[in-house]
């Protein structure tokens, strides 16, 4: 099985999200997967200006869907 990653900055203090942004890397397994959101979860979030994190409450959301036909 074959799996992608979805992930997306979403503010915690008005419940939106930015739309899912799936990833090209196709991943072996559903931990492979997992533990790459979470990798990139840290990333994206060093990423933000740190005042608007803070200010929005943001975070990420993240799912690994199974690839049909992968």
């Amino acid at each position: 099985m074959k799996f992608f990653m979805s992930i997306a900055v979403c503010s915690f203090l008005d419940l939106t999200c930015m739309p899912m942004v799936q990833y090209p890397n196709f991943y072996n397994s559903w931990n492979d997967c997992m533990q790459a959101a979470y990798k990139e979860s840290i990333i994206l979030m060093s990423e933000l200006d740190q005042d608007m994190v803070e200010r929005n409450r943001l975070a990420t959301k993240f799912t690994c869907t199974q690839a049909h036909g992968a």
